[in-house]
C-alpha cells in the first residue's frame, strides 16, 4: 500500500502546501499526498492535487469547532481526525503528517524503517541539546509549548496507534487551545504523553529531521557536493516556520537568535523557498480570507468571544454562533435599561476578563452603566468589537472614524483628573449617547 503524506491548512496557505507537495513527490514518488482544508471549499480547481474539505471528516460538531477555535487551533485540533480518516476510512497502513511550511530534501527513510521495525508512532524533539544563550526561544519557551514538535508526526495503523488517536482527538476537541497560561498549546502539549501511552513510540534523534529556528544553533547548515547537511548529517526536511513571503530579509519572525545575515549558506535556503512560494502563486492564495473568521453578514468575529457558547453549552444552539444579530441582542441574563443595553457580546467580553468583572458588577445598575460606558469607549480598540456591535449597545449609528475620535468624548479626558472614575465614565457614556 502506498504511504500517505498529508498536511492541514487554510486556503491562504495553499502555496506552502503545494511547495511541500512538490518536495514530497520528488523524494517519495510512490506516496500519495493529501491536503486537508481547514476552511471553506475552494471555488477554483488546483490541478493534480488531492484536497479533502473539512466537512468530509467525521466531525459531528464541526460548526461549533470552527467558531470556538482560531485557525491555528482548528487546524491542529483536527489532526488526529485526519490521521484516523487516512488509516480507517481510506485504508492506508502508514500516514505521515507535515506542516505546510516544511520542505523535504531527502526521503524520510528512517520513518519507514521505524515502522518496518514495529514502531507505532514517530515524532521528533524540538531540541537535542540545551539552549544556553539569552535569545528566544529559550528552553523554557520550548517546555511551555511541548517537548515534541508536532509539525511532523507519523503513524502506523495498529491498535496502539488507534487507541492513542481516539484519546488525542477527544482531548483536542475539549482542550485544543493556544492558552499557555493554562498549560495548553494546541496539539503539542498532549503529545507529552506519547512516551507513556505508546510503548512502541519511536523518537527520532537524527539532526537532519525537522531542522528549524528553534534548533538551528545545534544543527548548522552547509551545502556540499552531496547536498545539504545539518549538524553533520544529511538534511532531510527543513521547517520554514516564521518566514515572511516577499521579504527575504527575515529568517523567522518567531525568534531572536538568528538574522538572515547570520545564516551563511543557509540564507540561500530561505531565498529559494520564498521563490518556490512565489512560483506556487502565494500572491494569490495569501490574499484568500479565512472563511470562519466572519459572521454570516461578513462582519469580523471578535476573537474574545470564540470560546463562549451561545447562552448555554448545549450543542444544539451553536447554530446561533455565526449570527451577528444574536450577539448584538440584549443578554437575557442581565437586567436591561433601554439607554444602557448590555448585549450578549458585551456580557461575554465581561465574563472573559477578570479585570472587567472586578471593576463592573453587572448585578448593579451603576456597574452596568459604567461597563456600558467602558465598552463604548474601549470595545473596538481592546476587543475588536465590530462597529455594528457598538451601535447595538449605543442604540443608534454614530459618525466618524471611531468612538476614540469623537471630540465630545475627548472633552471628558481633562475632567478625569479631577472627577472620580465612576463619574468620568458616566460623563463619557452620556456624551457618547447624546452626540451626533
Amino acid at each position: 500500500m502506498r504511504p500517505a503524506y498529508f498536511t492541514i491548512c487554510a486556503r491562504n496557505y495553499l502555496a506552502y502546501a503545494l511547495t511541500l507537495r512538490n518536495s514530497v513527490l520528488q523524494f517519495s514518488p510512490q506516496a500519495d499526498f493529501i491536503i486537508f482544508l481547514a476552511d471553506a471549499p475552494l471555488q477554483e480547481p488546483v490541478p493534480d492535487t488531492h484536497i479533502i474539505p473539512i466537512d468530509a471528516l467525521s466531525l459531528p460538531n464541526l460548526k461549533e469547532m470552527t467558531f470556538r477555535f482560531s485557525l491555528m487551533e482548528l487546524a491542529t485540533a483536527i489532526k488526529p481526525t485526519c490521521f484516523k480518516h487516512l488509516l480507517n476510512e481510506m485504508g492506508y497502513e502508514q500516514a505521515v503528517y507535515l506542516d505546510p511550511d516544511i520542505q523535504l530534501f531527502a526521503p524520510l527513510s528512517r520513518v519507514h524503517s521505524a515502522f518496518a521495525d514495529g514502531a507505532s508512532f514517530v515524532v521528533t524533539p524540538h531540541i537535542l541539546a540545551p539552549l544556553t544563550d539569552d535569545k528566544t526561544p529559550t528552553d523554557i519557551d520550548i517546555l511551555r509549548s511541548g517537548t515534541f514538535n508536532l509539525g511532523f508526526a507519523a503513524a502506523r495503523k495498529c491498535d496502539e496507534t488507534l487507541t492513542f488517536l481516539d484519546w488525542w482527538e477527544d482531548r483536542l476537541y475539549h482542550h485544543g487551545y493556544n492558552d499557555l497560561e493554562r498549560g495548553l498549546f494546541v496539539d503539542q502539549k498532549f503529545a507529552e504523553f506519547a512516551p507513556s501511552f505508546l510503548p512502541k513510540l519511536r523518537i527520532l534523534h537524527d539532526p537532519g529531521y525537522n531542522v528549524a529556528y528553534w534548533n538551528l544553533s545545534h544543527r548548522p547548515l552547509s551545502q556540499t557536493t552531496e547536498g545539504w547537511q545539518a549538524g553533520g548529517a544529511p538534511l532531510v526536511f527543513f521547517h520554514f516556520s516564521g518566514v515572511v513571503p516577499g521579504d527575504p530579509g527575515v529568517f523567522s519572525k518567531h525568534q531572536t537568535r538568528f538574522s538572515i545575515q547570520d545564516l551563511g549558506a543557509a540564507a540561500q535556503l530561505v531565498t529559494d523557498y520564498l521563490g518556490q512560494l512565489e512560483h506556487n502563486n502565494q500572491a494569490h492564495w495569501g490574499r484568500v480570507p479565512y472563511a470562519f473568521d466572519r459572521f454570516e453578514d461578513g462582519t469580523l468575529i471578535p476573537p474574545i468571544i470564540r470560546r463562549s457558547p451561545p447562552d448555554t453549552a448545549s450543542l444544539a444552539l451553536w447554530w446561533h454562533a455565526y449570527d451577528s444579530a444574536y450577539w448584538d441582542a440584549p443578554s437575557p441574563r442581565v437586567d436591561q435599561e433601554e439607554a444602557y443595553k448590555i448585549t450578549r457580546l458585551m456580557e461575554t467580553i465581561h465574563q472573559s476578563r477578570p479585570d472587567l468583572r472586578a471593576s463592573f458588577s453587572l448585578a448593579s445598575r451603576s456597574g452596568r452603566r459604567a461597563f456600558h460606558a467602558w465598552f463604548l469607549e474601549n470595545g473596538e480598540r481592546e476587543c475588536r468589537a465590530p462597529r455594528t456591535s457598538l451601535e447595538a449597545a449605543l442604540g443608534r449609528p454614530f459618525a466618524g472614524k471611531g468612538l476614540q475620535a469623537n471630540g465630545l468624548v475627548r472633552m471628558a479626558a481633562p475632567l478625569a483628573r479631577i472627577l472620580p472614575a465612576p463619574a468620568t465614565r458616566s460623563l463619557k457614556s452620556w456624551l457618547i449617547r447624546n452626540s451626533r
